[in-house]
C-alpha cells in the first residue's frame, strides 16, 4: 500500500460515518498510488492516454483527409469533443472496481467508499486532461475551444460519467465471481468507440449505421456534449430521455448487483 499522510479514521469518533470526509481522503490518498507502481514512461502514457488519442486521430484524418473538419473549424477540437467524453465512459466503467483484501483495513471505510474514490480518480483525470486540451487549443486560436453553451457540456460529460458509474457497479459485482471479468469488458469496451459517434456526426451517418449509432446510448451524450461546443450542431437523432433511462437503469440494476453481491 503506497504510504501517505492523510490518515482515515479508525475508530468510531461521531454517531454517523464522516463518508465525505472518506472520500476526499480515499481520493488524495489514491490518485498517484495508481501510477507509482508503473514504469514512469508507462504511467505517463497511462494518464495521458486520452490526449494522445486524440492527437493521433486528428493527424491522421488530416493526413488522409485534409485541414477540413466534419464540422466546424479545428479536427483536432472536433476529435477530442468525442473522445473525451467517451473515456469519461469508458474509465468510469472500468476504475469502478470492488476492493479486495484492504476493504477492512479502516473501520470507518466500506467497499462502495473505494467504489466511489476509484470511479473520482478516473473522472479526475478526465477533467485536468480537457483542461489541458481545449486550454491549449483557445490558447492557440480556436475560439470554438471554449464551450459557448458549457451547461450541455456539462450535462454530457455526467450523464455520461452516471451510466459508467451504474455499468461499473455491475462489472464490480461480476468481477467478484469471475476474477477475468475486467479485462474481457476493457477488450469490448475500447470497439464501443467507433459506434459511439466519437470520430462523426450522427446525423450525418446513412443508414443503417446510423440506427446502430443510435441504439448506443453513448452517441447521445457525445452529442449533448459536442451541442455545447457548436452552436449549430446537428442533433435530430439526439434523444436525452433515451439516455436518462439507461443512466437510472444502470444505477439501479448495477446497486442491486453490487450489494447482493457484497453480502455474500
Amino acid at each position: 500500500m503506497a504510504e501517505s499522510s492523510i490518515a482515515l479514521p479508525t475508530r468510531s469518533i461521531s454517531r454517523g460515518r464522516p463518508w465525505g470526509t472518506i472520500i476526499l481522503a480515499l481520493v488524495i490518498r489514491d490518485f498517484g498510488a495508481r501510477f507509482r507502481k508503473q514504469h514512469p514512461a508507462m504511467a505517463l502514457l497511462t494518464f495521458f492516454e486520452p490526449l494522445i488519442l486524440v492527437v493521433l486521430m486528428g493527424s491522421l484524418r488530416i493526413y488522409i483527409y485534409g485541414k477540413v473538419p466534419l464540422f466546424g473549424t479545428s479536427v483536432f477540437l472536433f476529435m477530442g469533443a468525442g473522445i473525451f467524453p467517451f473515456y469519461a465512459f469508458k474509465n468510469g466503467s472500468n476504475g469502478v472496481r470492488a476492493p479486495k483484501g484492504r476493504r477492512m483495513e479502516y473501520y470507518f471505510v466500506k467497499p462502495f467508499d473505494y467504489i466511489v474514490a476509484h470511479f473520482l480518480i478516473k473522472q479526475i483525470q478526465i477533467l485536468i486532461l480537457m483542461a489541458i486540451f481545449f486550454g491549449g487549443l483557445w490558447l492557440s486560436g480556436v475560439n470554438e475551444a471554449i464551450p459557448y453553451a458549457p451547461g450541455y457540456c456539462v450535462a454530457g460529460f455526467v450523464l455520461l460519467s452516471l451510466l459508467a458509474f451504474g455499468i461499473g457497479l455491475g462489472n464490480a459485482a461480476i468481477r467478484s465471481y469471475f476474477e477475468g471479468w475486467s479485462t474481457f469488458y476493457r477488450l469490448i469496451s475500447r470497439p464501443m468507440m467507433m459506434f459511439s459517434g466519437a470520430f462523426k456526426t450522427v446525423d450525418l451517418i446513412p443508414e443503417p449505421a446510423h440506427s446502430i449509432f443510435t441504439w448506443n446510448p453513448i452517441s447521445h451524450g457525445i452529442e449533448l456534449f459536442r451541442l455545447g461546443i457548436y452552436p449549430n450542431y446537428p442533433v435530430a437523432s439526439m434523444d436525452v430521455t433515451y439516455l436518462l433511462k439507461w443512466v437510472v437503469g444502470s444505477l439501479l440494476v448495477g446497486t442491486l448487483m453490487f450489494y447482493n453481491r457484497a453480502k455474500d
